[in-house]
């Protein structure tokens, strides 16, 4: 299988180039970052960067290989943070509740499942979390059903049970507004761990899941289904959404900066060698007694499938992770419009847009501040 990925990932993988701080190359790379750090020398960015401390990434999901996850890993494992003088302590963690860490304190960066969720975060918690950078710009989140439901079209749902896992995604939300389904017209069930298996043999009607884990599994165990996914319904989604607080991108601008430079050059490395960023995970997971019975069968398709998305999501000429501000704001209208929000959110000033523009020329990572 890692023979497979690797041959698959490496016509995928991203070159690295190294420029000068400040230089015509940087200046081309798109919009000004956050704060005045342009004209910046290598050890004054070094110094500013010691001087943010200990910065606490908390996880999305536990050590998966997941974007805004194993990008990280891959970061601290292959010295990328080191060579920014950045001090990084990753801890796992569960999103949504992730945010509330970093409003908090406890925690100065992390990722949201989609932007809606850290809108939401936002809005409900009276926080002031900013996204810095996007990998993916379709849903991560898909709807399935057993392969002989007599749920046809997603009208079809009326009188139904959906098992849920905490809440309905937010893109499956929207998805069923734009089909005019009521959320009030079908039953939820709470559903425990991570197994569709298990959770089809419920006898739920319709089942959300992550496009990069439940149907590996359903497929292994030879469980047909069908699929209802958002991108076919024109849905304006996001996925591996990286933020902080306002407060801290305020404070600590060069450190939020190499910090996305690190993760983005990570990125690249588990595109090229997707086995071994795998491997960095599970030394991870392994040594926190893998709670969530992770595989490295099942990260190994994690990766490939969201990375695979993030590329496929990605415009000619751009690296991953910049931000869609346009599709961002499409994303919460459309959340308002089907009553997500009571009334529209001011979503722009919860991004830092140019931010991670600024860290790529053209598709390739500034890897040199010097």
């Amino acid at each position: 299988m890692w023979q497979t990925m690797r041959g698959m990932a490496l016509g995928l993988a991203l070159t690295l180039v190294a420029v000068n701080c400040g230089s015509s190359s940087d200046d081309s790379a798109g919009s000004e970052p956050v704060g005045d750090t342009t004209n910046l020398s290598a050890d004054q960015r070094c110094e500013a960067n010691r001087e943010a401390g200990t910065i606490v990434f908390v996880s999305s999901f536990d050590f998966a290989a997941a974007a805004t996850i194993l990008d990280v890993i891959a970061a601290d494992a292959e010295g990328y943070f080191d060579e920014y003088c950045l001090d990084v302590d990753i801890k796992p963690g569960f999103a949504p509740g992730n945010g509330g860490l970093v409003a908090e304190g406890q925690a100065q960066i992390s990722s949201a499942g989609s932007f809606g969720e850290l809108v939401n975060t936002n809005v409900q918690g009276e926080a002031e979390l900013v996204a810095l950078a996007q990998y993916g710009k379709t849903a991560i989140e898909t709807l399935i059903v057993p392969a002989d439901s007599s749920v046809e079209t997603l009208g079809d749902l009326g009188g139904t049970t959906i098992g849920i896992k905490g809440d309905l995604p937010y893109s499956l939300q929207a998805m069923l507004g734009v089909a005019g389904v009521e959320r009030s017209s079908f039953e939820e069930l709470l559903l425990d761990g991570f197994d569709p298996v298990a959770h089809l043999d419920l006898g739920i009607d319709a089942l959300p899941v992550y496009k990069s884990n439940e149907p590996a599994q359903l497929d292994a165990a030879g469980v047909a289904y069908r699929q209802f996914d958002p991108l076919e319904f024109d849905v304006p989604a996001s996925f591996g959404v990286f933020f902080t607080s306002a407060e801290f991108l305020d404070q600590h601008p060069t450190a939020v900066e190499d910090f996305l430079r690190a993760a983005f050059r990570g990125f690249a490395f588990a595109l090229d060698a997707p086995e071994a960023a795998v491997g960095h995970a599970f030394d991870r997971i392994d040594a926190a007694g893998n709670p969530n019975f992770l595989s490295s069968e099942g990260e190994g398709f994690r990766w490939l499938t969201e990375s695979g998305l993030v590329l496929a999501t990605t415009a000619e000429g751009e690296g991953p992770g910049l931000l869609d501000i346009d599709r961002l704001g499409s994303e919460i209208e459309l959340l308002t419009e089907v009553g997500v929000f009571a009334e529209l959110p001011d979503w722009r000033s919860m991004t830092a847009p140019g931010l991670a523009d600024g860290l790529y020329d053209g598709s390739d990572v500034i890897v040199s501040v010097e």
